[in-house]
């Protein structure tokens, strides 16, 4: 009968979760060394930046919030100070956290460097980001790799389209 009762109860709090869709989103900024990699005539980037999980859109949420469903990560190019800049094969993006030690996203390909074009996770990765945003601590983005030429500054856009579920009971 006390199992009964639980399981109810756990059923009846679920009619009450709220569905918040929103995207983490900000930019992060590429830049290549000036001087070329000792290996070959490519030049190192080496970034990192920090994301907040919560947005405007999820602060009154905030302790009710009991998961995470990321439904896309995409990287877009929003500006490059040069042009035929091209992100070397093997380039990397690390997204992690203190408590999980995250995804590495590799560029397969040479992939040159426009405005607006972009990079998109698969949807194996995003059970990975799912785990990494229900720990609702920041986290951060490291872009390690290489580009064709130094000096060079890209802009990325980075989003994380979410539904993110919170009871308030």
């Amino acid at each position: 009968m006390l199992t009964a009762s639980l399981t109810s109860c756990e059923k009846i709090k679920g009619w009450f979760d709220v569905e918040v869709d929103t995207t983490i989103e900000g930019e992060l900024s590429l830049i290549s060394d000036a001087t070329e990699l000792k290996s070959t005539e490519d030049y190192g980037i080496d970034e990192t930046i920090t994301v907040q999980v919560l947005n405007d859109d999820l602060y009154e949420y905030e302790d009710e919030i009991t998961s995470f469903l990321a439904s896309d990560v995409t990287f877009e190019v929003l500006s490059v100070d040069s042009s035929d800049v091209v992100l070397r094969a093997g380039t990397e993006f690390l997204i992690s956290n203190s408590q999980n030690p995250g995804i590495r996203v590799s560029v397969p390909f040479d992939w040159p460097v426009e405005v607006g074009a972009s990079l998109t996770l698969d949807e194996a990765s995003l059970n990975v980001i799912n785990d990494i945003l229900d720990d609702m601590i920041d986290f951060t983005i490291t872009a390690t790799g290489s580009c064709n030429k130094g000096n060079v500054t890209i802009d990325l856009r980075y989003g994380f389209e979410v539904t993110v579920i919170a009871n308030p009971l």
